[in-house]
């Protein structure tokens, strides 16, 4: 028996050294994964928190040892996504982990036991429903979808757009201004590495090939680039233009953009309230480079555009496309694509002449071009 202690007491303190984590905690650093989830779901109800800043768990109903297990905590996910529970956001992040290596079914499982200590955090329920939708669950996504957006009436997670893919809501307005500016607040920093370099994005490029096109020399008194992001369009249009306004939803894309000195202002705002907010006959050039894939119906930015423009003004563009009867829909990919048909017939109402299109992809995705396309209207 003496002998049987002093191998528990040494055991004790192994677990205290291993990152002070549970049993279940050894087990998944081992490999184990499954019998790591046994052990979580077991003692999942024993945890709780500490009174200092840092969490504990009650190891009792798995461990002979009446001690708590003090846990570091680094926070799982950035800001918008932190639940501000550091034992959820911890059990969390190893359902992150679970989902990596392909168990989807106890990533869901963690998910679901994180929301019990957090039931109010929405960014959780969206990643329930994204798991559940991944193993065809289709009505506990729409559920877990519906208790995100219920709990978030900004929707900065994107629950809105995903139960529009779905068939639960309108396509047009699904994704909300504060889920694209979240999403690319936390895409900032690695933006242009992974658009130029891992998606193959040349979307400005495409622009100025095909206004070079059109106008020789390339020159415009006043541009304004909607969705500038971190100024990838102002770069390949410097030369060409006397004064240059950018506009985007994401503060930090925009500060990214300021840091290159290109833009004569950058103002963090909807592209359509931007407009709105120009005086007539301002500008003669409007582009908007991979921006209409976040719109859905374009019928009154197209109206501002064509307010916004000079007589002879051009309105330049990249879009996603597809060949179905409906205007606009909501991709897999969950980015928006245009028709011809709607793109013309919006054009038309605001009195813009179509002088070019051309069906050409801007970026690749897994490595398959994107279907998209280039225009050019005149005002």
């Amino acid at each position: 028996m003496e002998s049987e202690a002093a191998e528990l007491g040494a055991f004790a303190r192994k677990l205290r050294q291993d990152f002070a984590l549970p049993l279940g905690g050894r087990r998944h650093h081992g490999g184990e994964h499954r019998g790591a989830s046994r052990d979580w779901r077991s003692n999942w109800r024993g945890i709780r928190p500490s009174a200092g800043s840092l969490p504990h768990f009650s190891c009792a109903r798995t461990s002979p040892f009446p001690f708590p297990f003090r846990l570091p905590y680094t926070p799982a996910m950035p800001s918008f996504h932190t639940s501000g529970d550091p034992i959820a956001d911890r059990r969390f992040a190893y359902a992150m982990d679970y989902k990596a290596r392909g168990d989807l079914a106890a990533a869901a499982e963690l998910v679901e036991q994180t929301l019990d200590c957090a039931p109010r955090w929405a960014a959780g329920w969206y990643a329930l429903g994204d798991l559940r939708e991944e193993t065809g669950e289709r009505g506990k996504a729409i559920e877990a979808y519906r208790q995100s957006l219920a709990l978030d009436a900004g929707d900065v997670a994107g629950a809105g757009a995903r139960l529009a893919r779905l068939g639960e809501r309108p396509a047009d307005g699904a994704m909300t201004t504060s889920h694209v500016a979240a999403l690319f607040d936390e895409y900032a920093p690695r933006f242009e590495r992974s658009l130029v370099g891992d998606l193959a994005y040349r979307g400005p490029a495409l622009l100025k090939a095909a206004l070079s096109d059109l106008r020789q020399p390339l020159a415009f008194r006043r541009m304004l680039d909607l969705g500038c992001g971190t100024g990838l369009a102002g770069e390949a249009f410097q030369a060409f233009c006397g004064e240059m306004i950018g506009v985007d939803l994401s503060q930090a894309m925009l500060a990214k953009a300021g840091s290159k000195g290109l833009y004569r202002g950058l103002l963090c705002k909807d592209a359509l309230v931007f407009l709105e907010s120009q005086p007539a006959a301002s500008a003669e050039l409007v582009l908007a480079a991979d921006v209409f894939v976040y719109l859905g119906d374009l019928q009154a930015l197209f109206r501002e555009v064509a307010r916004v423009l000079e007589p002879n003004g051009l309105f330049a563009f990249t879009a996603q496309r597809h060949d179905g009867p409906e205007p606009f829909i909501l991709n897999h990919d969950m980015r928006y694509a245009h028709s011809h048909a709607s793109i013309e017939s919006w054009a038309r109402a605001a009195g813009l002449t179509l002088l070019r299109r051309n069906d050409d992809w801007a970026r690749q995705d897994r490595g398959s071009p994107v279907p998209g396309m280039v225009a050019i209207f005149k005002r």
